[in-house]
C-alpha cells in the first residue's frame, strides 16, 4: 500500500514542526539570521525554514543535521514515561489507569511522531551540496566530511519509501527506554 507524504506528514504534524524548529535553533545557534519559518502547511513541503546562505560548511553541516539530533532527544525523552504504560506494564483497568493509559498512547504518538522526522530532508541534502560540495570556497576536509552525511540522507530517503522512518521512530522509541531501564536498574 502506497500512502502519500502529504497523509503521512499530517498525521505525523509534530515531527514535522518540531523538525523546523531544529533547522531554526541552529540557525540561532550559528548566528545565521533566519528571514522565514513555517512550522506546518498542508502542501509540500510540510514545513521550512528560510535562512541567510553561510559559507561556513560546519554551520551549513550543522543547521542541516540539527533534526536529527532534536528530533531524536526530544522523542526519546518524550516516549520514555509513556513505554511502560503502552506495553503493558502501567497501571490496572480503574478508571484512573485507563485514563493514563490513553494519556500514555498520545504521548507515545507525539513522541514517534517526532522520531520519524528525525533524517534529515532531501531539501537539506540539497542545500548541503549547493553551500558544501559546489562552493570552491570551501576546503576539501570540509567536504570530504560533509559529503558522507549527504550521502547517508540520500539513503534515508530513499528508505523512508520502505518506512524506514516509521521503524526508526518505533525501534527507538521501544529500545531506548529498554537500554536505560537496564542502565538504571
Amino acid at each position: 500500500m502506497i500512502v502519500p507524504g502529504i497523509l503521512i506528514s499530517i498525521a505525523t504534524f509534530p515531527g514535522v514542526a518540531v523538525h523546523e524548529l531544529a533547522h531554526q535553533i541552529f540557525c540561532r545557534i550559528g548566528r545565521i539570521p533566519v528571514y522565514e519559518v513555517k512550522y506546518f502547511q498542508i502542501k509540500n513541503p510540510c514545513g521550512y525554514v528560510l535562512h541567510e546562505a553561510t559559507s561556513n560548511p560546519w554551520k551549513n553541516l550543522m543547521t542541516g543535521l540539527g533534526p536529527f539530533f532534536v528530533n531524536t532527544i526530544l522523542g526519546i525523552l518524550i516516549t520514555l514515561p509513556a513505554y511502560t504504560n503502552v506495553f503493558g506494564y502501567g497501571p490496572s483497568d480503574d478508571t484512573l489507569g485507563i485514563l493514563v493509559k490513553l494519556c500514555s498512547y498520545i504521548l507515545y504518538w507525539l513522541g514517534v511522531s517526532i522520531l520519524m522526522h528525525a533524517f534529515p530532508s532531501t531539501g537539506d541534502a540539497a542545500a548541503l551540496v549547493e553551500s558544501v560540495l559546489k562552493n570552491k570556497e570551501v576546503n576539501i576536509l570540509a567536504k570530504i566530511v560533509t559529503a558522507p552525511f549527504i550521502g547517508l540522507i540520500y539513503l534515508g530517503a530513499l528508505g523512508s519509501m520502505f518506512w524506514l522512518d516509521l521503524a526508526y521512530g518505533v525501534g527507538v522509541s521501544m529500545l531506548m527506554p529498554r537500554l536505560i531501564s537496564t542502565w538504571l536498574f
